[in-house]
């Protein structure tokens, strides 16, 4: 990173990627990565070490982390205005844009730098979900070991937070402050809608959109880009870090199952509905008989037991089941 002329250095660097810098050294960094396509290779290695690591060398100066937010907002749209980065397709939903990497980085200075206000930290302990509302008005119902900490005040330009576990958000609509959540080894972004957000083995992400539209990201270190997933009302995404990779498909019955305790099924296979209550109470569920397996099923479940949606299965096709070793067994009588 030398270029004596414009005095660009590793810390100006690091302060650029922290929204730390002056509106003068901002213009002075992004003219200097305008003017070799090597200074742009040089910034995004930095990034990169940035989003895989989260530390500098030099170190970030301490961070005010409202202000920084709010700074970095401006950073992000003059850099997606330059138009040095280059987007490929990798499908009609899917696509990466580096310059969209750097949303996520500050995430990483609520682990190591100081700030100046206490973040509003929502977490459930208890057996039950738990529902809070937020700063922004929008309503939060969490799931039980659950912890979501808002990272903005509710003057700030921005609406950004960090979850742990799994939460159901209704979001105030706010076209001006995007509301983001960095969730696993990635984030989610939207407007304003409703949706589930549950992150698994503190990497993986899953987000089932009830309305709206809603952005799973992730930022991939070793090759400088940041996928991005859009999803609309009835999808569901998911992010596998071990495989970088995002992929959706149609949102299942047990999306939200946890929050409304509810199970809709429109013409599915009884195979697939035996999974569904696999997932959502938690049992083991066999049945060997394909004709059974492949009956369609077309109902609502509200707030019933798995021996309750059992029965109803049962005198619906006469069909039986029994209890063997935490196992239901279903067959023909």
């Amino acid at each position: 990173m030398q270029n004596e002329e414009a005095h660009i250095d590793a810390t100006l660097l690091t302060k650029f990627i922290t929204g730390e810098v002056t509106k003068v050294e901002q213009l002075q960094v992004i003219e200097w990565l305008d003017t070799d396509p090597a200074n742009q290779l040089e910034f995004d290695k930095l990034e990169a070490a940035w989003i895989k690591s989260g530390t500098l060398d030099p170190k970030p100066l301490p961070v005010d982390m409202p202000q920084a937010w709010n700074k970095l907002h401006t950073k992000i749209e003059i850099h997606d205005n330059q138009k040095r980065g280059i987007k490929r397709f990798l499908s009609p939903a899917v696509y990466v844009a580096a310059s969209v990497a750097v949303i996520i980085l500050l995430f990483n200075l609520i682990q190591t730098k100081e700030v100046s206000y206490t973040p509003v930290t929502v977490e459930n302990l208890t057996g039950e979900q738990h529902t809070d509302t937020l700063p922004d008005g929008s309503v939060v119902t969490l799931n039980v070991r659950s912890r979501l900490t808002y990272l903005s005040r509710a003057e700030d330009i921005h609406r950004h937070m960090k979850l742990e576990g799994e939460a159901f958000f209704d979001v105030v609509r706010d076209t001006l402050r995007p509301f983001v959540i960095k969730a696993g080894m990635g984030g989610v972004r939207v407007l304003g809608t409703r949706f589930n957000v549950k992150v698994t083995n503190t990497t993986d992400v899953t987000v089932s959109v009830e309305s709206g539209l809603v952005e799973l990201f992730y930022p991939v270190a070793t090759s400088n880009d940041t996928l991005r997933l859009k999803l609309t009302s009835g999808e569901e995404g998911k992010l596998s870090f071990q495989n970088s990779q995002l992929t959706s498909k149609k949102s299942t019955p047990s999306s939200f199952f946890w929050m409304d305790n509810t199970l809709i099924f429109k013409n599915k296979p009884l195979q697939d509905v035996f999974d569904v209550l696999e997932q959502c109470y938690g049992v083991n569920i066999i049945c060997d008989d394909n004709n059974i397996n492949l009956t369609n099923l077309s109902t609502t479940f509200r707030d019933k037991e798995v021996n309750e949606v059992l029965d109803v299965i049962s005198a619906t096709f006469n069909v039986a089941y029994r209890l063997e070793d935490k196992t239901y067994r279903i067959y023909r009588p």
